[in-house]
């Protein structure tokens, strides 16, 4: 006979997970870090939102239509710094012509960076206000509900891994991130009551390297587009093999973290 779950409740946690988000963005002051940190606690909360669909289907995808336009909102100078940063990065490790290179590219992301129209706050903070009056009258999830809705969300991590391993696709690769940033999230917040191998350690290091790999792939895509041809040739040789390690990397940790369909 299988024992029962621990109890979750998930009402609470999603609340907790926004105003969390709230504060964070009420105390940046448009640090980039601030902000990041607001990410982060709108992504717990989105997939807090997917496990909770299990209960409240429709309030869910409102839910992720909402919280969609947020994060379109955070992240902007977020993207931008990424791709800079990784830039910068590749060049401190590869040879002088390259490097330059991409430093100089690093220089020019950071410029657009910086001019970037600064982020309506007030309206952000309506919407995760909006958020979180959603999060506060989800209905009670039964335990049954929750290991449900867990699993969909480890299923659908499964399914990504499966299409975007090996893959030569962007799209592909980020579907993927994506759905195990869900199942890393899912695992952290449920603890207990998550019901699989938890495996934090292997999906927090699948999730950064998944991620470095987005960063470099998006510099990739704009160094094609970047003149003088020579100066993005040498540079995209040094990003596309950096890719190309992050990338087998990530597919066989993937595997390592599925190994027994948890």
């Amino acid at each position: 006979m299988r024992s029962p779950r621990a109890a979750f409740d998930l009402r609470a946690a999603l609340s907790e997970e926004v105003g969390a988000a709230l504060v964070e963005l009420d105390s940046a002051d448009g640090r980039p870090k601030a902000i990041h940190r607001c990410r982060v606690r709108l992504k717990r909360a989105r997939a807090l939102a997917r496990i909770g669909r299990a209960c409240a289907p429709g309030l869910a995808a409102v839910f992720e239509d909402s919280a969609r336009a947020a994060m379109g909102a955070l992240s902007r100078e977020r993207d931008l710094t990424a791709q800079a940063d990784s830039a910068r990065m590749i060049a401190a490790a590869v040879g002088k012509k390259a490097g330059a290179a991409l430093d100089a590219i690093a220089e020019e992301i950071e410029a657009e960076r910086d001019a970037l129209p600064k982020l309506d706050t007030e309206a952000t903070r309506a919407a995760l206000k909006d958020l979180h009056a959603l999060a506060m009258v989800w209905p009670e999830a039964s335990a049954r509900q929750i290991e449900r809705g867990a699993n969909r969300v480890i299923r659908r991590a499964r399914r990504a891994r499966k299409k975007g391993a090996d893959a030569a696709e962007p799209a592909l690769r980020h579907l993927w991130r994506k759905r195990e940033k869900d199942r890393l999230y899912a695992a952290l917040l449920l603890g207990d009551a998550f019901p699989a191998k938890r495996r934090r350690k292997l999906g927090e290091r699948l999730g950064e390297w998944l991620g470095r790999e987005r960063d470099a792939l998006l510099l990739l895509d704009r160094l094609a587009a970047s003149p003088p041809p020579v100066r993005a040739k040498s540079a995209a040789r040094a990003v596309g093999r950096y890719r190309e390690r992050l990338g087998k990397r990530a597919d066989a940790l993937g595997a390592r973290l599925h190994a027994d369909r948890a």
